[in-house]
């Protein structure tokens, strides 16, 4: 860890978990809307209860993975005080030390199942792109889908949405999975940190990164890294932004293969356009595609 680095940190904790939110709304409104779009498209009598099925599962992932963020910034905002706490007690650095190491190893530990959890709600987001795009609704985990999208003699090669699969496993999603790979098999992460004390007034200051390790999987963390320091809480908001981002996408790309292979002549449930058009009802729910 140089000194004096610029350092990216999350600066207005309740501005990143408003967009946090406001993406998770937009997720679920979208969900709703990939139903009713089912129902006009391709299956008129078609229910909405395994829509809602594969929306519960993607959007109890992301809560988990938000609610592991927010404990995680949560000890991080609290670090500096307990250690001050510690050290004007006891004056001295041993307990100080090895409750600075227990904290690390809680925040390495967060950090990891915050990427398991992100990795399952992408699992169960492909789950639902198998369902609407397959004939036998066969079930299919991400990597299953991107090697799907890849592979000429798949069907899913020539749909509407394979590009977007592809690019969004070999920029993130693909990454995520090797990341998740090299834990299970080189065990934790490490990241680095550092601890100074002001010896003064006793005060304790922390600085605790996201490893090397990981930001190297993503171009965009790479270069950011060649000229800051990341802070863990902006890579993670930078993952949760990322993964709200690239669930939406593939919404629409689901919203686009339905219009593109469009079955109903004539729908059951239509809303009339300003032109006497017919739309569909599920025109007002889509929403949150940058």
């Amino acid at each position: 860890m140089q000194e004096n680095r610029p350092y990216k940190n999350i600066t207005d904790l309740k501005s990143e978990m408003k967009k946090v939110s406001d993406g998770f709304q937009s997720i679920n409104n979208n969900m709703i809307a990939v139903g009713m779009d089912y129902k006009f498209y391709l299956d008129s009598k078609f229910t909405d209860s395994k829509i809602y099925e594969f929306r519960d599962n993607i959007l109890y992932r992301l809560r988990a993975t938000r609610l592991h963020i927010n404990i995680l910034v949560n000890l991080l905002s609290s670090l500096d005080r307990e250690l001050s706490e510690i050290f004007k007690s006891e004056n001295g650095q041993m307990s100080m030390q090895i409750h600075f190491e227990n904290r690390k190893s809680d925040i390495s530990a967060l950090f990891d199942s915050i990427i398991f959890h992100t990795i399952s709600a992408f699992d169960y987001v492909s789950n639902l792109v198998a369902f609407l795009s397959l004939k036998n609704h066969k079930k299919l985990k991400w990597n299953e889908l991107a090697q799907s999208v890849r592979d000429p003699k798949n069907e899913l090669h020539e749909s509407s949405f394979s590009e977007l699969i592809d690019k969004l496993d070999r920029e993130l999603i693909g990454r995520l999975y090797k990341h998740r790979s090299d834990l299970i098999h080189s065990g934790k992460d490490g990241e680095k940190s550092s601890l100074s004390i002001e010896l003064i007034n006793g005060k304790v200051k922390t600085k605790i990164l996201a490893s090397n390790k990981f930001n190297k999987n993503f171009s965009e963390l790479r270069k950011l890294n060649k000229e800051y320091d990341l802070s863990i809480s902006y890579i993670l908001f930078w993952l949760l932004e990322k993964t709200i981002d690239s669930i939406i996408e593939i919404q629409f790309g689901l919203k686009e293969f339905m219009e593109k292979n469009k079955k109903n002549d004539l729908p059951f449930m239509f809303m009339k356009g300003p032109n006497n058009e017919i739309l569909p009802v599920s025109t007002n729910y889509w929403s949150g595609k940058k």
